[in-house]
């Protein structure tokens, strides 16, 4: 996997980028080194955290060039978000299933990126499914669908990327708005382009109520298109790798490094023949 490039967008310019990536590594290491000291209860919000760590202090590694520090990192995120979702599975409620959704997307990009393609494609389908608000996979429908339809799109796109990188594109139902006016979506049968359509709505309204929107989730949803479309044998490849190439120079802060840059990374792993230029 190679390194980005410090974006020409990035603010600050490649001395603040070294300056800022320094930071983040070494408050990664601290909040590792708090979270491990003797004494600290095993609760859900550590486990949690503890999984952050160690994707993040991936990322650090991994844009320092040390590969192999950077894979251990991010298979020990993903051995322990496999324990926790192993733990909490059995008493897990459709309250807990949004939050779980973050954190099983998080292992599912550990997972992939520590070359751990089968355990990766366990994860997606946990966030496909949690993200969905769905406990046991066997619902008819959500029992919450408000709680999975948050106005920064954050759980639609998990399910729209989560189904991308599982090969399923069509066949399933969603939460679909009837039209742009609607504030109340219906559970139907549908297909990626009307989940894609779903999470463009929840960002709308976002937008319309001034909420904050991030520019990982919108700009992400041009990317998934031109590659949606490569995969029907609809779209150019170049389309596709333009697409990444704007989404990788939306990188302007650590921020964007921590939610923009996994997800290149990614994608350029799982889909070779389309980004590999």
């Amino acid at each position: 996997m190679a390194r980005l490039r410090v974006p020409e967008s990035y603010k600050g310019g490649r001395k603040q980028w070294v300056a800022s990536l320094a930071k983040f590594g070494q408050m990664q290491h601290q909040s590792l080194e708090n979270l491990t000291r003797p004494g600290r209860s095993d609760t859900p919000l550590r486990a949690q955290a503890l999984v952050d760590c160690w994707f993040s202090l991936g990322l650090y590694h991994h844009w320092q060039g040390e590969e192999e520090e950077a894979k251990a990192n991010w298979t020990q995120a993903a051995s322990l978000s496999q324990a926790y979702i192993k733990r909490e599975l059995p008493t897990l409620t459709f309250k807990d299933a949004p939050s779980d959704a973050k954190l099983a997307r998080k292992a599912a990009l550990a997972a992939a990126l520590s070359g751990q393609e089968s355990l990766a494609r366990t994860f997606f389908s946990y966030t496909e499914r949690f993200s969905t608000g769905l406990v046991t996979g066997h619902e008819e429908r959500p029992a919450d669908p408000g709680a999975v339809l948050d106005s920064m799109g954050l759980h639609p796109l998990s399910r729209v990327y989560s189904l991308i990188r599982l090969g399923r594109l069509s066949g399933f139902h969603g939460l679909i708005f009837p039209d742009a006016r609607s504030d109340e979506a219906v559970w139907v049968q549908t297909d990626i382009h009307g989940l894609m359509a779903t999470a463009e709505h929840c960002l709308a309204i976002g937008r319309r109520e001034g909420r904050q929107v991030f520019a990982s989730e919108t700009r992400l949803i041009p990317l998934l298109r031109a590659l949606v479309a490569v995969l029907e044998a609809r779209g150019a490849t170049e389309e596709a790798r333009k697409a990444l190439v704007t989404y990788e120079r939306s990188i302007r802060d650590m921020a964007g490094f921590y939610y923009i840059y996994p997800v290149v990374l990614d994608l350029k792993a799982a889909f070779p023949t389309v980004f590999t230029t």
